[in-house]
C-alpha cells in the first residue's frame, strides 16, 4: 500500500471516532433528559372514595375504566381523557366524533369479564378507575384490592358504583370533577339532571294509581324477556311515573327474565318500551301480539340508541335524557315535544360533545321504520 495514503486513513479513522463520540454524547443526553422529564412529573397524594390513599399524576390525561357505566361518565365529563371503552357496539349511525369512537375496546369487569389485564397496561393509563359495591352484609366488595394487586404501580382509584341508577351518584360525579379538573363540567350535569328529574315527578308524582300508563319491557328479538319492577333496566319506568306491568321474578345481573306471550297478554300493556329494533319491525305483523292493546293502539315505542341506548344496557347517568324521552312517550298530553327536543339538543351538545343536525334530532326521536307506518 502507498504510504502516503496512511495519513488520510488516520484522518478518516479519527473523523469517524469523534463523529461517534458526539453521536453517544447526544444519546446519552437525551436518554438523561427523558429520564429527568419522568422524574420531573408532579404528582398529588388523593384519597379515593374508598378511603385509600394514592399517589397521582397532579394532571391525569389518561384513564382507563372497570365497566360501560363508568367509562361513559367519564366521557361526558373529560372525554380527552378517556384511553378506551370498556364496550362499544356502533349502531346505524354513530353520534361521536371519529377520535372517540376509534378509541381501542378494552373490555369489562361487569356481568361479562372480558377485560384483560395486559391490554389495559398495554395502554399505559395514568390511573384505572373501579366501581365498588356493598353487599347486603355491609361488606365492601374485595375486588379493589384484587385489581390493584394485578395493576401494580398503576393507581386504582375507586368510586362508588352508584352511578349505574339514573338518578344517584352526586357524590361520585363530584369527586370525579375534582380528580379530573372538570369541576363545572360534573357540576352542569348534576344540575341538568336534577332539573329533568324534578320536572317528571312535579307532573307525573300525584297521577292516581289507576290512572298511571301500564307499561311492558319488551327484551330481545321476540320481545319475551322483561325486567320486572325493581330492576335497574326497567327503571325508567318507575320514575316516570307508570306501573310495570311484569309480574315475575327479578334475574340478578344481566336480568331480562323469560315470559310467554300468554303472560302479556294477560298483563295486556297500554304501552310497549323495547329497545331491540328486530321486535319493533315486527310486532305490528306478528298475530301472536295483535291483541294487546300497546299493539292494538300503535304504542310500541323503540328507544333511541346512539351513542348509547337511553333507557337500558349500559345502564348510567346519561340514561337521564331517556328517562326525559320515556315521560314523553307515556304522558304526551304532560310534556311536549319541543322541550324533548330542546333538552336532546342541549344533552348532546353539552354532555355527548356532539351537535345535532335537524335530521339528526328527528330520527333520534322518531325512528323511521316498518313499526311506525
Amino acid at each position: 500500500m502507498d504510504k502516503k495514503l496512511y495519513p488520510g486513513i488516520s484522518l478518516l479513522l479519527i473523523l469517524i471516532l469523534i463523529l461517534a463520540t458526539a453521536i453517544s454524547g447526544c444519546t446519552d443526553q437525551t436518554q438523561q433528559s427523558l429520564v429527568q422529564q419522568e422524574e420531573t412529573v408532579e404528582t398529588v397524594e388523593i384519597t379515593d372514595m374508598l378511603g385509600r390513599n394514592l399517589t397521582v399524576p397532579s394532571e391525569i390525561d389518561n384513564l382507563v375504566t372497570s365497566t360501560g357505566p363508568y367509562s361513559i361518565l367519564v366521557y361526558m365529563l373529560a372525554p380527552e381523557k378517556l384511553a378506551g371503552w370498556n364496550t362499544f357496539t356502533p349502531v346505524d349511525h354513530m353520534l361521536m366524533d371519529e377520535k372517540y369512537t376509534s378509541l381501542p375496546v378494552v373490555g369489562s369487569w361487569g356481568a361479562a369479564q372480558t377485560a384483560n389485564y395486559e391490554t389495559i397496561i398495554g395502554l399505559n393509563p395514568e390511573i384505572v378507575m373501579e366501581g365498588y359495591t356493598v353487599n347486603k352484609k355491609g361488606q365492601i366488595s374485595e375486588q379493589v384490592t384484587e385489581r390493584q394487586e394485578k395493576f401494580g404501580s398503576i393507581p386504582v382509584v375507586a368510586i362508588n358504583g352508584s352511578i349505574i341508577a339514573i338518578g344517584d351518584g352526586d357524590d361520585t360525579i363530584e369527586y370525579l370533577g375534582q380528580l379530573l379538573d372538570c369541576e363545572e363540567k360534573a357540576a352542569a350535569f348534576i344540575d341538568f339532571r336534577s332539573s329533568v328529574l324534578n320536572d317528571i315527578e312535579n307532573k307525573v308524582g300525584n297521577i292516581p294509581d289507576d290512572e298511571k300508563v301500564r307499561v311492558y319491557y319488551a327484551e330481545g328479538s321476540t320481545g319475551l324477556k322483561t325486567d320486572p319492577s325493581g330492576s335497574l333496566h326497567s327503571e325508567v319506568i318507575t320514575i316516570c311515573g307508570a306501573i310495570n306491568v311484569a309480574d315475575c321474578q327479578l334475574t340478578p345481573g344481566m336480568g331480562m327474565t323469560p315470559v310467554s306471550i300468554e303472560q302479556v297478554a294477560e298483563w295486556n300493556p297500554e304501552v310497549i318500551l323495547t329497545t331491540d329494533s328486530e321486535f319493533y319491525n315486527s310486532v305490528y305483523s306478528d298475530p301472536l301480539w295483535t291483541n294487546i292493546d300497546a299493539v292494538q293502539n300503535k304504542r310500541v315505542y323503540l328507544a333511541p340508541r346512539n351513542p348509547f341506548c337511553w333507557i337500558d344496557r349500559p345502564y348510567g347517568v346519561h340514561r337521564v335524557i331517556g328517562a326525559a324521552w320515556t315521560a314523553n312517550v307515556l304522558y304526551p298530553d304532560l310534556f311536549s315535544d319541543t322541550e324533548l327536543e330542546e333538552l336532546t339538543t342541549e344533552f348532546y351538545s353539552e354532555f355527548f360533545h356532539y351537535d345535532l343536525s335537524d335530521e339528526e334530532l328527528d330520527n333520534l326521536l322518531h325512528p323511521e321504520t316498518e313499526a311506525s307506518a
